[in-house]
């Protein structure tokens, strides 16, 4: 039997429009062997920018631009698809994907409302894909977290402590255009809407627990078109969980985030017989000059990068495996349930219970 006959066909992946984050997806997924990128393809009713955008992403990593997403609704000609349109249009795409009876990886958050976890419930159903959502779960430092939690080196996990800060530093370069994420047509939120669900992912994945009562306040300290546009750039949230477990996260875009790329997030808990802290730029190689500079670098490059391979890479070899991603639909909505009782306690001035979506 010739060798060849062994090699799995590539996975052929397309982006669903490409104006938020496609292309440091894209360049990932173009370095891994058993992957095809096929193309961008924006709707056809889409504004003009959104059009030009997205040709400028499949043009940065040399693939092909569809003017319509049919070419890439299509299981004969992908595989599956990555959303990375504007927020408020990712639960849409997502489930005309699955309709399509293909695989969805949609960029976060997979929603911004309660009707649109709704709709992907409905559209997952019936499918004959796996939807799954970008997340940060896969970070080295959280991982090692966990296997300290599991081997009962600290105990009971009875307090969680999450920062997670994107620097104003990096605005220009992390952020395609800004109204995706201050535009709430576009973003459906601010701050909190884009970043919360990361800091709940890991106090989740950690503790094991869910959320059963968020108290939040939220603020507009740093930025000007946050300003403009009435949304926050600044979070504290306040979680209680199950069995009286707290958390806190401490949130924000702020003009300079203490890491070493475009964000930063650092981690800390306070066992029954232990404590553990955890930031995801590290393991990091830092140098000292003769004229008392520093210079730091993250080993395997920063935390926004290195996880995102760690992630892409997993979730292809489940799909080429035949098996399902491990990041679906219900985690997803616990962190957008958990965000929408934190905008509600914003609201209200005071703790808000967690309604659960599904």
């Amino acid at each position: 039997m010739n060798a060849t006959t062994w090699l799995k066909p590539k996975l052929r992946i397309g982006f669903l429009s490409g104006i938020r984050h496609a292309v440091p997806y894209a360049e990932i997924l173009a370095g891994l062997a058993d992957v095809e990128l096929v193309g961008v393809a924006e709707d056809a009713a889409s504004p003009a920018w959104m059009k030009e955008d997205s040709a400028k992403a499949a043009a940065a990593v040399g693939i092909t631009y569809f003017d319509s997403l049919e070419p890439l609704l299509d299981a004969n000609a992908v595989d599956a698809l990555i959303v990375c349109s504007e927020p408020t249009r990712h639960a849409a795409l997502a489930a005309r994907a699955l309709a399509a009876g293909l695989h969805v990886l949609v960029d976060k958050p997979i929603g911004t409302s309660r009707a649109d976890i709704d709709q992907l419930v409905r559209a997952e159903e019936a499918a004959v894909g796996t939807l799954s959502v970008i997340n940060r779960l896969h970070s080295p430092a959280v991982q090692r977290l966990r296997r300290w939690i599991d081997a009962g080196t600290m105990g009971l996990p009875l307090h969680v402590d999450v920062e997670w800060f994107a620097s104003g530093a990096h605005f220009a370069t992390s952020v395609e255009r800004p109204e995706l994420v201050v535009d709430p047509s576009l973003s459906g939120g601010g701050e909190l809407l884009n970043f919360l669900l990361y800091p709940v992912d890991y106090i989740r994945f950690l503790t094991g627990l869910e959320v059963v009562e968020v108290h939040c306040e939220a603020s507009t300290l740093f930025g000007t078109l946050h300003e403009e546009n009435g949304v926050e750039d600044c979070a504290i949230v306040s979680l209680l969980l199950q069995n009286g477990v707290t958390a806190t996260v401490t949130l924000g875009r702020v003009p300079a985030a203490p890491g070493l790329g475009p964000v930063s997030s650092s981690i800390r808990i306070l066992g029954s017989h232990g404590n553990a802290s955890s930031d995801d730029d590290k393991p990091q190689v830092s140098r000292y000059d003769t004229a008392g500079g520093v210079s730091a670098l993250p080993i395997g490059g920063p935390s926004s990068i290195a996880i995102l391979r760690i992630m892409l890479k997993q979730y292809v070899q489940h799909l080429q495996s035949g098996s399902t991603p491990g990041y679906g639909i219900s985690d997803a909505a616990a962190s957008l349930a958990i965000i929408e009782a934190a905008y509600e306690s914003v609201i209200q001035g005071q703790p808000v219970t967690v309604a659960s979506y599904g």
